[in-house]
């Protein structure tokens, strides 16, 4: 029953004297008659169940609902009105008819549809209207819900009413309606042939393709509307009847921000290779510092190209530890850099004749000339120094020290002077192990479904290896090789021509095809400057089915076999591994479990983002999912309504 408030704003509202305007942008009807309309004030909706509906009733109730025109400094003739409703079969939306406004006030009517009324029960609806404000960003205004009673009533022939979808038709029939519209404002202005004709040309293409992708969504729905996983017919009738796919795509992660809940109807994760490179340039060789031990502190080389400071306070005495490196090797005439910092103990590097005279010493971040004359000494050697004063503070950590006489000075580990991967210092091929697909949502809803891969996913360039909802598709293949393979020599008269080749080793023939190797650089055929080349078929105008090993370091043209025995016994116990792709993608199911928990993943309402859990490199990921109608049907109705004001969007 209505409150003594609620009567007098109705009578407050009747009292006016308004002109009411139609707004033809929504359904009107003219075989209903509203006599009384619902106050809104205060984003409050009067309680209107003096109006009764009745279990099973279809568009047979007209409820007419008067708000201010202006609320929250927003013009609501401006903005695009919807009713929203909830009934124990969930939520849906419509849009209203015979929308009117005058200077104070707008009106609108909802005809309650069957959807609303299939059950005797309390049901929520209210008003809300999306829309843009002055710079572009978007808005949401909406009542506070009211309750309004479906009353029982007796089933009509016994059957069970089908669900309702009439207020997307209507939306639909909207918005053919002003692409109409919009197509003759464009049609006016080139017969006018005026200086605008290049615009309302563009407004007319506009207007032809908003209205060709309204038809395409309507019937990509309909072909869509049992294929959600985990539904019946009926939940996907109501829930997902008019549902509009989107997608996105992003690196290690996606996030959309106009979701529906909803099953996601496709996912693919995409993985890539990588691989750690060095240029040669680092002539430190951390490895030769042995367990250096002196008053209090602990020196030791580390396994990734530092050296390691351990124990704390002050030296207890002084600390004096060197190591002697005889072959110098890589070290040439010119400039050479130590980019270190300042450690206690402190690192010293120096070049020492056979007289233990010093001919040249680096510290931290200092640079000195190493001319022909001192190379050239008899006996000469490269010499680390680790040394530190008694009661000097002990500075504990990991350092990477940087020697170098060519680059940028860019740390990397020592390779031997010399670019690895090399079959000497051979670099891991790194794919993408997938292990989970995780779905959040703005209010900390969260699913995560758990992936086995057999193997990491690889990628060379466009070559990806992929999982699906269902599926694995790979198209790269790693390759091994122990030795066992045969083998030959191939001696030409350009070491950049000569090494190994193993006969029918590639399982498709290939024209120095791209990818990736452990213990050498895979090159595009014969490449002047790079040392074990890998050549994966024969060159790029032939091919083959061979693969080649050239400039390699193993080859030697002095010794009778070249090398290849030698070569032999090293991959036996070091194989080396390629990474490349096919010309055609083999694809196996996902297990049963794994399916399993992917189909059960589901976007959520507003925000979501889907985050791929993964060692190696980030994968890329691709998502389709069910949108939210509503913004999408605001973001088609701003478009619409900018060709219509002459726009050509």
């Amino acid at each position: 029953m209505a409150t003594v408030d609620e009567i007098l704003t109705k009578q407050a509202y009747a009292a006016g004297d308004e002109t009411w305007t139609k707004d033809n942008n929504y359904p009107s009807y003219t075989m209903y008659a509203e006599p009384e309309y619902v106050p809104v004030t205060n984003k409050r909706i009067a309680d209107f169940n003096d109006q009764v509906s009745v279990r099973g009733e279809q568009n047979a109730q007209f409820v007419g609902f008067q708000l201010p025109r202006y609320d929250d400094a927003m013009d609501l003739t401006k903005q695009n009105l919807y009713i929203h409703y909830q009934t124990a079969y969930g939520g849906s939306d419509g849009v209203p008819c015979n929308v009117s406004w005058s200077d104070n006030y707008v009106r609108m009517c909802w005809m309650i549809p069957g959807q609303a009324t299939q059950q005797p029960e309390a049901i929520q609806m209210m008003i809300y209207a999306t829309g843009t404000n002055s710079v572009g960003d978007r808005t949401v205004w909406k009542t506070l819900p009211a309750t309004y009673t479906i009353h029982d009533g007796l089933e009509i022939g016994g059957g069970i009413p089908e669900p309702d979808q009439s207020w997307y038709e209507q939306f639909v029939q909207q918005m053919e309606g002003k692409v109409s519209t919009a197509q003759g404002y464009a049609n006016d202005a080139q017969a006018s042939k005026v200086a605008a004709a290049g615009s309302a040309t563009a407004a007319a293409q506009s207007a032809d393709a908003s209205a060709q992708a309204l038809q395409e969504n309507k019937d990509y729905v309909e072909s869509q509307k049992e294929t959600f996983v985990g539904y019946n017919k009926r939940e996907t009738d109501l829930k997902y009847a008019n549902a509009l796919i989107g997608s996105a795509s992003g690196t290690g992660r996606v996030s959309v921000g106009d979701a529906w809940e909803a099953p996601i109807p496709d996912l693919e994760v995409a993985g890539k290779s990588d691989q750690f490179t060095t240029t040669g340039a680092q002539l430190f060789n951390a490895s030769k510092i042995p367990v250096l031990t002196a008053g209090g502190a602990t020196v030791v080389g580390t396994a990734d190209g530092g050296y390691r400071i351990s124990g704390s306070g002050d030296l207890t005495s002084s600390f004096y530890e060197t190591v002697k490196i005889t072959d110098i090797s890589m070290l040439k005439p010119g400039n050479i850099m130590l980019k270190s910092e300042a450690t206690v103990p402190k690192l010293s590097i120096k070049l020492i004749n056979s007289s233990s005279a010093t001919l040249l010493e680096l510290s931290e971040n200092q640079t000195k000339t190493i001319t022909e004359d001192m190379l050239n000494t008899e006996g000469v050697y490269l010499q680390y120094m680790l040394y530190g004063p008694s009661s000097r503070t002990i500075t504990p950590g990991t350092y990477y020290p940087m020697l170098y006489q060519d680059g940028d000075g860019t740390w990397e580990p020592y390779t031997g002077g010399q670019p690895s991967p090399s079959p000497d210092y051979p670099q891991e091929i790194v794919g993408t192990d997938v292990t989970a697909v995780t779905v959040l949502g703005d209010d900390n809803q969260s699913k995560t479904a758990t992936i086995q891969l057999t193997a990491p996913l690889h990628g060379i360039g466009e070559y990806r290896d992929r999982i699906t909802m269902t599926k694995r598709i790979d198209r790269c293949v790693e390759l091994i090789f122990d030795g066992s393979e045969d083998w030959r020599v191939r001696s030409w008269s350009r070491p950049t021509t000569s090494g190994f080749y193993a006969l029918g080793g590639l399982p498709e023939k290939m024209r120095a095809r791209p990818g990736l190797c452990n213990q050498g650089t895979v090159t595009p055929g014969e490449t002047e400057g790079v040392i074990n080349q890998i050549w994966l078929g024969s060159s790029p105008t032939y091919g083959s089915v061979d693969l080649y090993v050239m400039n390699n370091s193993f080859y030697n043209p002095d010794i009778e076999d070249k090398g290849l025995a030698a070569w032999k016994a090293h991959l036996a116990s070091h194989p080396l591994k390629i990474v490349t792709y096919l010309d055609t993608p083999v694809e196996t199911d996902l297990p049963a479990a794994t399916q399993t928990a992917l189909n059960a993943l589901t976007t959520f309402t507003g925000t979501t983002h889907i985050t791929i859990t993964a060692g190696g490199p980030e994968p890329d990921v691709a998502v389709e999912y069910v949108q939210d109608t509503k913004a999408v049907i605001a973001d088609l109705q701003a478009q619409i309504n900018a060709i219509r004001n002459g726009g050509t969007t």
